[in-house]
C-alpha cells in the first residue's frame, strides 16, 4: 500500500499532512520522478501545473491523472521530442488552490496639508489562471503564500491610495472615503487580472491619523462637537488619563484653582481670603461704629 501510494503526486503528505494550509496560493513539488511517481491527484479546490525543465506542459483540474499515458499532455510533450517509455527528465508539479483568499495591506500617505494618515485596506481574491499567476511571480521556496502577495500588490494600493488623499485636507477625508475605495478597487483589479487572480471584493477599512491626538480631535469633530470644545476634550482626556484634578475644569473651560491657594496658601489670593474668613479687631470694630455716628 505504501508503494502505490508513493507512485502518487498530491498535496496530501504520508504523514497525514496538507501542504495547501491555510494562506497558502501555490506549492511546488520538485524533482517528481515521472518513472516512480506517475499518477497526479488534484483536490476539489485545486488546480495543478506540470512543468518540465521549465516549460509548461500541462494545467490538470480536478480529479485524478495518469502523467505517462499516451493521452496525457505530458506524455505528449516528450513523444514530440521522439522519447519513448519512461520520461528522462525531472518534473515539477505547482499546485495551486481555487479557494477565496483574503488579504490586508497597511500603509502611510498623508494629506494636503502633510497630515500623516494610515490606512488600512481588505480585499478578497481567487486563483482563475494559474499559468499567468506562475509566470508572473517568483516562488522564494516551495510556497507562494497571501502575505507574498500583499507584500506585492502593496505599492500599487499606496499609490492608488495617495493619488486621492494627497490633494484633499484632513477635514476631507471622511466624505472622500468612497472614492479612495474606488480608485484602489480599479488598481487593484487591474493589477491582479494582470497575474490571473480575480479581484472579488475590496475596500478601505480604516483611514485615520497617525498621531493619536489628531485622531481624537477629529473623531470628535465627525461627531458634532465644535472644534474648540474637541481640543479642550483631548487636553482633559490626557489630563484625566495623568489624575490631574483640573481636567474637569479643562473641558468645561473655567479656571481651576488649587484649594491649597484658596484656603491659607502662598499667594496674594490665599491671603486675600485668609484676611475675609477672620473676625474684625476691636480697633476696627470702633473705626466702624465712628463711621456709623
Amino acid at each position: 500500500m505504501s508503494g502505490i501510494f508513493r507512485a502518487v503526486v498530491r498535496t496530501l503528505q504520508e504523514d497525514g499532512r496538507d501542504m495547501m494550509g491555510p494562506g497558502v496560493i501555490a506549492w511546488r513539488d520538485h524533482n517528481v520522478d515521472m518513472r516512480n511517481r506517475s499518477r497526479l491527484i488534484v483536490e476539489s479546490n485545486q488546480k495543478a501545473v506540470v512543468r518540465i525543465q521549465g516549460q509548461i506542459t500541462g494545467v490538470f483540474d480536478a480529479g485524478a491523472h495518469d502523467l505517462n499515458t499516451p493521452n496525457s499532455p505530458v506524455a505528449n510533450f516528450f513523444s514530440r521530442l521522439g522519447y519513448g517509455g519512461n520520461v528522462p527528465w525531472l518534473t515539477e508539479v505547482i499546485f495551486f488552490s481555487t479557494s477565496r483568499f483574503e488579504s490586508r495591506s497597511v500603509g502611510i500617505s498623508q494629506t494636503s496639508e502633510l497630515i500623516p494618515l494610515q490606512y488600512q485596506v481588505a480585499y478578497y481574491f481567487q486563483v482563475s489562471d494559474p499559468v499567468k499567476l506562475l509566470q508572473a511571480v517568483q516562488f522564494n521556496g516551495p510556497f507562494y503564500t497571501v502575505n507574498e502577495l500583499s507584500a506585492y500588490a502593496s505599492p500599487i494600493l499606496d499609490q492608488a491610495v495617495s493619488q486621492i488623499l494627497n490633494n484633499i485636507s484632513v477635514k476631507e477625508v471622511y466624505a472622500t472615503m468612497h472614492k479612495v475605495s474606488e480608485a484602489v478597487t480599479a488598481a487593484l483589479r487591474q493589477v491582479l487580472n494582470e497575474i490571473g487572480i480575480n479581484l472579488i471584493l475590496s475596500r478601505v477599512v480604516r483611514i485615520e491619523p497617525e498621531d493619536e491626538t489628531m485622531r481624537r480631535i477629529i473623531q470628535f469633530s465627525g461627531i458634532g462637537v465644535d472644534i474648540n470644545l474637541a481640543l479642550r476634550a483631548r487636553l482633559a482626556e490626557i489630563m484625566a488619563q495623568r489624575s490631574d484634578p483640573a481636567a474637569t475644569n479643562m473641558f468645561l473651560g473655567v479656571p481651576y484653582y488649587p484649594i491649597n491657594l484658596l484656603i491659607g496658601g502662598a499667594g496674594g489670593l490665599g491671603q486675600m481670603m485668609q484676611q475675609l474668613s477672620q473676625p474684625p479687631s476691636q480697633q476696627e470694630r470702633k473705626k466702624g461704629e465712628g463711621q456709623g455716628e
